[in-house]
């Protein structure tokens, strides 16, 4: 069962007590990709959500404009579940904030504030020491850093383990590989990637 599905069959069993009442709840938003709070890397970011009420929904407003006035969503006006989904192009890293304001046909209103930090700049990865140590051992020294967040580092598909944060420095043996490589990863996704040889 999709999630849209299994929303509105909640939502049926809830409303069903609901007959012959007046609007009996505001309406409720809610994003569900990305979650508020996380850190992401796209340029165009989607966005997308529902909304939902007892009575039926009015209009969807994402910092003022009616995501419902679109013809795609023409049909979706009046109904209990609206799912949406729009994008936000050209963003640049840092905070972003939203506020989405719902109605439903009662005019009841829900407001929500949708706050996600963007990333779009990769980590760096600076290789200070790598030398051979006998036994097939490579022994791997250097420095990691984000603007924002480390969230992994792998030496030739080994994780280091270490406190995410805006900067690590490493010293580790490792087995000697072919196509060996440090492989750093931040909190929105970004990768980077330098060769052992």
């Amino acid at each position: 069962m999709s999630f849209g599905a299994a929303v509105l069959a909640l939502l049926s069993l809830g409303l069903g007590g609901c007959v012959g009442r007046s609007d009996s709840m505001a309406p409720v938003v809610a994003i569900t990709e990305p979650r508020s709070g996380t850190t992401r890397n796209s340029d165009d970011l989607s966005i997308s959500g529902y909304a939902m009420d007892d009575a039926g929904i009015a209009s969807i407003k994402v910092d003022g404009t009616d995501l419902l006035l679109d013809a795609q969503y023409a049909s979706e006006r009046g109904k209990r579940l609206v799912q949406f989904a729009f994008t936000k192009p050209n963003l640049k890293d840092g905070e972003l904030t939203l506020t989405l304001d719902v109605t439903d046909v009662n005019g009841r209103r829900a407001t929500e504030r949708y706050v996600l930090t963007l990333d779009a700049t990769p980590p760096t990865v600076e290789l200070t020491k790598v030398e051979g140590i006998g036994g097939g051992k490579l022994r791997v020294e250097g420095v990691a850093r984000d603007n924002m967040r480390l969230s992994s580092i792998r030496i030739n598909g080994v994780p280091l383990a270490f406190t995410p944060g805006a900067e690590y420095s490493f010293s580790v043996d490792v087995d000697a590989v072919d196509g060996g490589q440090v492989v750093v990863e931040d909190s929105a996704g970004n990768v980077t990637a330098a060769n052992l040889r």
